[in-house]
């Protein structure tokens, strides 16, 4: 979503902690979700930025996360 919101300023990153440590480790996770039903689009701000280009297409955020949860959760 932010990829979407910044039109593609940031990107997530790929990634994956492992502690080797010996050194007990915490990590909290914070997760904000706008409405199933929002759609996100990219902000004006953003696409003034990359010079009035729209890089990223509208997404309803429901769709959006249903389809990321099949193509990473289902065979």
């Amino acid at each position: 979503m932010l990829k979407i919101w910044s039109n593609g300023t940031y990107e997530a990153t790929l990634h994956r902690v492992i502690n080797n440590s010996p050194k007990y480790r915490v990590c909290v996770a914070y997760f904000y979700e706008p409405n199933f039903d929002t759609l996100v689009e990219p902000l004006e701000m953003c696409v003034e930025k990359s010079g009035g280009a729209r890089l990223n297409q509208k997404a309803v955020y429901g769709e959006h996360l249903v389809n990321k949860v099949k193509n990473n959760f289902v065979p």
